[in-house]
């Protein structure tokens, strides 16, 4: 009886999951609403994520379902490319070698332990494969900006929540953030302030006077001040980087964020000392621990990397996913990752996977810095160069979020359609120039 009613209900699910990967190959805007809104839920729920818990005690979050489905949709979306750009081509070189590491964890150390040390860069490469397969669309680019700016609105709703929490007692049933005990203020953890930056830089383009939009301008001054406040100093140097970038590309834009950016610096610094000044306690509100100091994660990573170059082969095949990260720093046993994307791509892929990421990161950068995009939307104008310079920095002391994936798969279609637009005709252009001068 059981088994009567089981089947039915596995067909019926196995028909709506292929029908949604489905709809996903299609409408690359509601992938991306899919992966950002996953990032919503993450910030909400921190440490609680909502999963469901397979044989072998395996759990799988929100976000890990939402990245599969990506994933699922991508490889379909690669079947149906029928030639790969140069940097379509590195991507999928990095899949190829990051598979091979995970095949030989899984053999080593079991699916869960390989699986769990594998699911970050999951979620980058799901969504980075996906959006290197859309073709370049003003208006899907320009929605998926708008999801981004509208999704930080709920993301700053929380942090306002939890600063109630926090500063006047008042539990409003936001659950608490989990790396938020070295400051107080610090109720967000560093991907999703991340997330609120780089929402602030596709804000900037609608404060041109053609494309006034009053409410999304409200959110750009909103966003720049909570990421301030929330007192990430890598999500400060990425968002100065990026801004700095926009100058290069836009300097009208690039002023206004200047001036933008060194009002709020001021305004919180005050907001700063007299919040400090009320404070009976005499403990300053945002003081690190010595675990998150620049020191103490670069010791890490140079004791990482020299018991890794140990072994010759890890330079071409790297460590397979499972391993670990131990390591003795200041004398302690630490086992958590090691906050660099670069070391840990190093780590895991060998030397090819590191120059494979360098092409993925610096490479795009220099190939859309000063190409004109006409079809990129609200990522034209510098906003993507921005963004991709702001994950540069990003990267030296964290891992990249599913998010940034949309980012980074952006910048490959922008960058194979530039290419096939621009070289060929150049060189026509001119011989036909030439002929008719003689």
């Amino acid at each position: 009886m059981l088994a009567l009613i089981a089947i039915p209900f596995a067909v019926a699910s196995v028909l709506l999951l292929m029908l949604l990967i489905d709809v996903l190959v299609r409408r690359a805007d509601v992938t991306a609403a899919l992966v950002i809104g996953s990032t919503l839920v993450d910030a909400f729920f921190a440490d609680a994520v909502p999963s469901l818990t397979l044989p072998g005690d395996m759990r799988l979050g929100s976000t890990d379902i939402v990245a599969t489905l990506v994933l699922c949709a991508a490889f379909a979306r690669l079947l149906r490319t029928r030639r790969f750009s140069v940097f379509q081509r590195w991507l999928i070189f990095l899949v190829i070698l990051l598979i091979f590491s995970l095949a030989r964890g899984i053999i080593a150390f079991g699916i869960q332990t390989s699986l769990s040390d594998f699911r970050l860069m999951e979620f980058w490469i799901a969504a980075a494969v996906y959006f290197a397969t859309v073709h370049p669309s003003p208006l899907v680019y320009d929605r998926i900006a708008k999801l981004w700016v509208w999704m930080t609105v709920p993301i700053m709703a929380i942090v306002v929540a939890r600063w109630l929490s926090v500063f006047a007692g008042i539990d409003v049933g936001v659950p608490g953030e989990r790396f938020g005990a070295d400051a107080t203020i610090r109720v967000l953890n560093g991907p999703y302030t991340f997330f609120l930056a780089q929402g602030f830089i596709l804000t900037l383009p609608f404060w041109r006077q053609d494309r006034r939009e009053r409410p999304i301008r409200i959110v750009s001054v909103l966003l720049l001040l909570f990421v301030v406040l929330l007192d990430r100093r890598t999500a400060w140097v990425a968002l100065l980087a990026g801004i700095v970038t926009l100058i290069f590309h836009d300097r009208r834009l690039g002023r206004r964020a200047v001036l933008a950016v060194l009002t709020t610096f001021g305004v919180v610094i005050g907001a700063y000392y007299t919040v400090q000044t009320a404070v009976t306690s005499g403990d300053p509100i945002a003081q690190a621990d010595n675990t998150g100091s620049v020191a103490w994660r670069v010791e890490g990573w140079v004791v990482l990397i020299s018991q890794w170059a140990k072994s010759s082969m890890n330079w071409f095949t790297g460590e397979p996913f499972g391993t670990g990260f131990l390591r003795v720093v200041e004398g302690s046993n630490v086992v958590a990752g090691p906050h660099n994307f670069y070391v840990e791509m190093l780590l895991r892929t060998g030397i090819a996977g590191l120059l494979a990421l360098f092409a993925l990161t610096a490479g795009l950068l220099i190939a859309t810095w000063r190409k004109s995009m006409p079809d990129a939307g609200v990522f034209g104008s510098g906003v993507l160069a921005a963004l991709l310079m702001m994950q540069l920095v990003w990267f030296v002391t964290w891992t990249p979020g599913i998010e940034q994936g949309i980012v980074t798969g952006i910048a490959i279609s922008l960058a194979a359609y530039a290419a096939e637009k621009t070289p060929p005709s150049q060189p026509r252009e001119r011989s036909l120039d030439s002929r008719s001068a003689g």
